[in-house]
């Protein structure tokens, strides 16, 4: 579990306390009961504002991606891979989110002439709704992992991402890893 995602569930167990502490520990019949209700809608907005600020951070970083001048085109060998990943019955590969992410269609949405760009950074992990919710970051892009990729990860990593509206499909990773040869190692 990544530092972000303990510092997160800390804060929420402190303010569930303090919930619990103003609940029991102001009378009802005091006039101060009203604070619970404050601190209820304060907490809920700090929680909107924490997605909000979460999913806009992702956006900014995404779309500072696509700006960046493109590595390459994207090859023949990447797409094969990007299809076998996609079929269904590899759906497992697919959820980095929870939901289900059609590789396909990702490699359509890149546009008809898609390019390979590079992302440069850290590699962290925010793990979400205790285990069902992971997302990998490199930089503070969001990258879809394909399995063996994570076997090759370093402090600092330099990796060829297909960017797909808001998240980056790995192809390379370190010069170690590439989407191209990883079907063969997992027949």
């Amino acid at each position: 579990m990544s530092d972000e995602s303990s510092k997160g569930e800390w804060i929420r167990w402190v303010m569930l306390l303090i919930f619990f502490a103003m609940l029991f520990g102001i009378p009802n019949s005091s006039p101060w009961f009203g604070l619970v209700f404050v601190y209820l809608i304060g907490t809920g907005l700090f929680i909107v504002a924490s997605i909000a600020w979460i999913a806009l951070r992702g956006r900014r970083a995404a779309l500072a991606l696509a700006r960046t001048p493109p590595t390459r085109a994207l090859h023949t060998r990447e797409v094969k891979a990007l299809v076998w990943f996609g079929q269904p019955e590899r759906i497992v590969w697919r959820m980095p989110r929870g939901n289900v992410i059609d590789l396909v269609k990702a490699a359509q949405a890149a546009g008809t002439r898609p390019v390979v760009r590079t992302v440069r950074g850290p590699y962290r992990v925010m793990v979400r709704a205790r285990h069902h919710e992971r997302h990998d970051f490199i930089g503070e892009v969001e990258v879809v992992m394909l399995p063996g990729a994570d076997r090759h990860i370093r402090d600092i990593n330099e990796a060829d991402v297909l960017l797909c509206g808001q998240f980056a499909v790995v192809l390379a990773l370190n010069g170690a890893w590439r989407i191209d040869q990883a079907p063969s190692l997992l027949r």
